[in-house]
């Protein structure tokens, strides 16, 4: 028990049961105004010993109830991760730090810090490690490396400038009337290969070109694709697919990745998944936070998470406005949150509206008065250093003569 006005602890009992507190309630006789948290028994002890006295649920447990049958919806609405359309901005960070080439990444992380983003922000973005990221943001200008170009690469713009030549003239032959007898007459190419230079379809790159014949990794290229986009090292992912029976080497691993990067470069557009997944945790960080405050996703994230399950939003709706209520201080607007609420018909919402109307009158004053539980909470954390100083000995008499004696003692302000 905590005096309001003069922030000291004014008693303790060692019982939580309600007819030991309802008596020792009665001690007080000048109790007017109570502040506690949801609990029913505490709330039954009150009006046994003070009938009068004005009860005031603490806000600070109640939105938290709200937040945990809030994530408990976003459990069930979400099993793991959110699928959602790729965002342009996840795509080009997913070209660049997978595919992309060491000169590229570094120019994204010293944008990025240009840009103002933390550390911690590049890290989450970028999937590097802390190390790398200070690595590059210190890196000067003229110490970024020159990209070289394989002998692979080269050979294969060669052959593609070649064959793009050849179906221009094709094509040029053709815009002037010529028969495809008469072309191959003149260009010496058979009949089926002017006629796949004159499709629609056509393509300069080699059909052929970055395919391989299935492998010891192809199984696992996917994984091995995400965990390196994630960030993981070439051991980490080696451990990983491992234990799930890859008996290739870790070698092997890092060929895998070099060659999808210079496919990558060479195609100009890598064959990626159109869609990005979110991680629960963010959508359940934001039931806490602003969005600005939560580094794994972005507005254009959320927009598109809303858009897939347009519940979520309901959700998010629902818990900022019950937060507005308690700085708005109208009752009428907590019947109407409860009514809206309602509409959505989600077991753990209703479980929880059924809370608040068990306890109404309560709910009510926190809404409408200032009272709250923040010196209750505040002087439990005085009483578990005074604990702690005691190793475990003695029992809750000694506890509570101390804990007293060290509230009414003028030395105490120095002890805190």
């Amino acid at each position: 028990m905590v005096n309001l006005e003069t922030n000291r602890i004014v008693d303790m009992i060692e019982s939580r049961e309600g007819c030991d507190v309802s008596e020792w309630l009665k001690e007080y006789p000048n109790i007017e105004i109570v502040s506690r948290d949801g609990s029913q028994t505490y709330a039954a002890a009150i009006r046994q010993a003070h009938p009068n006295a004005m009860q005031v649920s603490d806000r600070f447990h109640i939105i938290k109830n709200l937040n945990e049958k809030a994530k408990l919806c976003f459990q069930k609405l979400f099993q793991g991760r959110v699928s959602i359309p790729l965002t342009p901005e996840t795509a080009n960070r997913r070209d660049i730090m997978l595919m992309g080439t060491k000169p590229e990444k570094i120019r994204l992380v010293k944008q990025m810090r240009s840009e103002g983003r933390s550390l911690d922000e590049i890290r989450v973005i970028t999937g590097a490690s802390e190390q790398a990221v200070k690595k590059y943001i210190a890196m000067r200008e003229e110490d970024i490396p020159v990209q070289k170009q394989t002998v692979r690469g080269r050979e294969h713009e060669e052959a593609v400038e070649k064959i793009r030549s050849r179906a221009l003239r094709v094509r040029e032959l053709k815009e002037q009337g010529l028969s495809i007898s008469a072309i191959s007459e003149q260009t010496g190419f058979v009949y089926d290969t002017i006629k796949r230079y004159l499709s629609e379809d056509f393509t300069p790159v080699n059909a052929h070109y970055g395919k391989q014949r299935e492998g010891k990794l192809e199984p696992f290229r996917g994984e091995v694709l995400r965990m390196k986009e994630s960030g993981l090292k070439y051991r980490e992912i080696y451990d990983t697919i491992k234990s799930q029976g890859y008996n290739g080497t870790q070698d092997a691993i890092r060929g895998f990745i070099s060659k999808e990067r210079r496919i990558s470069r060479d195609i100009g557009a890598q064959d990626r998944a159109s869609q990005e997944l979110i991680d629960k945790k963010w959508l359940i960080q934001l039931l806490y936070k602003p969005i600005d405050k939560v580094k794994g996703i972005t507005q254009t994230q959320l927009d598109a998470v809303i858009a897939a399950c347009p519940v979520a939003g309901n959700i998010y709706s629902l818990v900022n406005e019950f937060k507005e209520l308690f700085k708005q201080q109208k009752p009428c607007m907590l019947f109407l949150w409860m009514k809206k609420a309602s509409m959505l018909d989600l077991p753990e919402i209703n479980a929880f509206i059924s809370g608040l109307q068990t306890d109404i009158e309560a709910v009510k004053n926190a809404v409408t008065t200032d009272y709250s539980n923040g010196l209750a909470e505040g002087s439990i954390n005085k009483l578990k250093l005074i604990k702690r100083t005691m190793y475990g000995r003695c029992g809750f008499k000694m506890l509570k003569n101390k804990t007293l004696k060290l509230e009414n003692n003028d030395q105490y302000d120095q002890f805190n």
